[in-house]
């Protein structure tokens, strides 16, 4: 029986629009970030930013050295914030529904800045991103990041959850396989999907 549901945030809440943040960059003097910026998993010092592993600022001045103008921290933020670009009322209903049926937490390969623009899509809803779930598991607090199967075995114990009455939700399918690995239920979905719909329909 499951108990405790775990989501996904960028492209499964979230709607993500890589091409859109990839040409925001492009406009303030990154003419290549499309290579270090990808839907699942970060590189080199993008997935030490998500690892928190560097701060923000550390981060903001690598991509400043990869630009010939000056740029400052706001327009770097506001570029960085066209990867997350919506989330739709569906997204909000479904979260409500679903925290009356299961333990819900959040578990996302993330970091600081990105956060400030989750805190902002949320807040259009007339709440904080805190009111829609019992925990939340952010990669950047962990030090560690998905598929490393050990992120999920630490949110089970967070949690105080059994991996057979936990259902994870994310779509990324390397996430699913390694989360899938320790017994955990699985649902590969995406923002496409009816969230609540979707998770129901397995559980």
């Amino acid at each position: 029986m499951i108990k405790n549901v775990v989501l996904d945030l960028g492209g499964v809440i979230v709607k993500l629009d890589r091409a859109m943040c990839v040409e925001s960059f492009r406009k303030i003097g990154y003419e290549n970030f499309g290579s270090v910026l990808d839907n699942y998993l970060q590189k080199d010092f993008f997935l030490d930013f998500e690892k928190g592993n560097i701060p923000e600022q550390e981060f903001r001045n690598i991509i400043r050295s990869n630009i010939k103008n000056d740029v400052t921290d706001k327009e770097i933020d506001n570029a960085m914030g066209d990867f997350l670009s919506e989330i739709s009322q569906e997204k909000f209903n479904s979260l409500r529904e679903l925290r009356k049926r299961y333990k819900l937490s959040l578990l996302s390969n993330t970091n600081t800045i990105a956060v400030m623009r989750v805190r902002e899509l949320f807040r259009l809803s007339g709440t904080e991103f805190e009111d829609y779930f019992d925990n939340i598991h952010l990669s950047y607090q962990m030090g560690m990041v998905k598929p490393d199967p050990v992120i999920f075995m630490e949110v089970l114990a967070r949690e105080g959850a059994e991996a057979s009455e936990t259902l994870f939700c994310d779509d990324s399918p390397a996430n699913i396989i390694s989360a899938s690995s320790l017994g955990i239920k699985t649902l590969h979905t995406d923002y496409d999907s009816d969230l609540f719909n979707s998770v129901t329909g397995v559980v």
